[in-house]
């Protein structure tokens, strides 16, 4: 029985050691995949629903949070290993959030591309299909009880049939099934759980960016179009290696000098490591740009440039109309430099949609424009950590949202608070002053 117990010990050990397969930044087959996109005016977020099975029906959800003039939205996806494809389309009505479905269909788990068209603007996003396996241990754990029944079984028709040696044989062969289910449970906290990002893959270099709009200096009140294009730090080519960051490839923040113009979008991606947003020229002077992503095997980065709107004045709204209702409070009142800040705002909601996987983002930039930092809704951080992004379709937080962030340095500082309310983004500016630590202010 001992040798029995040991083979199986050594067994188990190496099943354990196995490698598990990996998911791309802890994204699990069970989770949905998600795509902010700003395209043809419209705000949109593109989810693909996880599936259980291929081949099947897999489902998709346009997410319209600010579906501007609407229109027609083509969806299609292409397996890049055989080309295979299916196509689809939803119509998104003028004025009017909400979800709208589409059901395409895979055909098989691997790599993939989601075209997705509106108007005149073409994105691709790729991603990876994936279906749900049971880690190894658990399979361990189940055959291991199954096997434990079978023997206790066969020790109980044994000593029934007053077969000593057969009842004694399948007697250990269940003490030591028990002995490795049990084991297997114990142990599966340390064994490589499915989905855990390995620190030895940040091997590559950070992505060098260089932003553009075209035309060069936009006249204000025109149109333009802002564009980022990568390159990898150490070869030069361009790096269209994004993972899905925050319910996005690329993150987009454009703000005036003055911080009367902000905007908070998602470029489309028109070509490998090329991102691209169309915009309106709403406030004359330097405008800064800040793309946040996160690059494969070299974790998530921030990088910034600038461009210059010609004219004097301003042709009228820049920016997201801010709502009535309650300003945010910070705590302290006056907030000192290096010192934890807590920032609230009583939002008048019952209920809250996640936006970008958060309730809330809170989003501040210092006068100069030399720092910008992007902050979290505490209590949906809390979450994420526990459980998948929250599915945005499911209304879960409110009426108070609460970030906590510490400045850099003293200065004034431009934020602002977004949140989505049926459906909708809210976008809540505010202005904070932030003293230097023993100033007495």
């Amino acid at each position: 029985m001992i040798k029995r117990l040991a083979l199986a010990l050594l067994v188990l050990a190496a099943l354990l050691a196995w490698p598990s397969p990996a998911t791309a930044h802890g994204r699990s087959a069970e989770a949905d995949v998600r795509f902010a996109q700003t395209i043809a005016g419209m705000e949109l977020t593109v989810v693909v629903r996880a599936s259980i099975r291929v081949p099947a029906p897999l489902q998709v959800d346009v997410v319209a949070h600010d579906p501007g003039r609407g229109g027609p939205v083509e969806l299609a996806v292409r397996s890049v290993e055989d080309g295979a494809s299916s196509a689809a389309s939803v119509r998104i009505e003028a004025g009017r959030p909400g979800m709208y479905p589409a059901i395409l269909r895979a055909g098989r788990v691997g790599p993939h591309e989601l075209e997705v068209r509106a108007g005149a603007e073409r994105s691709v996003l790729p991603f990876t299909l994936s279906v749900p396996r049971a880690p190894l241990w658990e399979v361990i754990v189940y055959a291991s009880f199954a096997c434990a029944a079978v023997a206790l079984i066969g020790a109980l028709v044994g000593a029934a049939l007053r077969r000593r040696a057969v009842a004694s044989g399948f007697a250990g062969a269940f003490a030591v099934a028990i002995v490795v289910a049990f084991t297997t449970g114990a142990l599966s906290p340390w064994f490589a759980p499915e989905g855990a990002p390995d620190p030895r893959t940040l091997t590559r270099p950070n992505a060098q960016p260089l932003v553009e709009v075209a035309p060069g200096r936009p006249g204000l009140g025109a149109a333009f179009r802002l564009r980022v294009t990568l390159f990898d730090g150490s070869t030069g080519g361009l790096a269209d290696d994004l993972a899905e960051h925050h319910a996005a490839l690329t993150h987009l923040v454009v703000t005036s000098d003055d911080g009367r113009f902000f905007r908070h979008v998602h470029p489309i991606r028109i070509a490998p490591g090329v991102y691209e947003v169309g915009l309106r020229a709403e406030r004359p002077g330097r405008h800064h740009a800040y793309a946040e992503f996160e690059r494969t095997g070299a974790g998530g980065q921030l990088v910034s440039g600038a461009f210059t709107v010609d004219g004097t004045g301003h042709p009228g709204h820049a920016g997201h109309p801010a709502p009535t209702g309650a300003a945010p409070v910070t705590e302290p009142a006056r907030p000192v430099a290096g010192r934890p800040v807590r920032i609230t705002l009583d939002t008048g909601a019952t209920a809250l949609r996640p936006w970008l996987g958060m309730a809330g983002h809170l989003i501040v930039r210092s006068q100069d424009s030399g720092y910008l930092g992007h902050v979290h809704e505490a209590r949906s951080m809390a979450d994420a950590t526990a459980v998948p992004a929250p599915d945005e379709s499911v209304a879960r937080y409110g009426p108070r949202l609460e970030f906590v962030f510490s400045f850099p340095r003293p200065g004034r500082y431009s934020a602002w608070i977004q949140y989505v309310r049926d459906y909708r983004i809210v976008t809540v500016p505010h202005v904070i002053e932030v003293a230097e630590e023993g100033s007495g202010r």
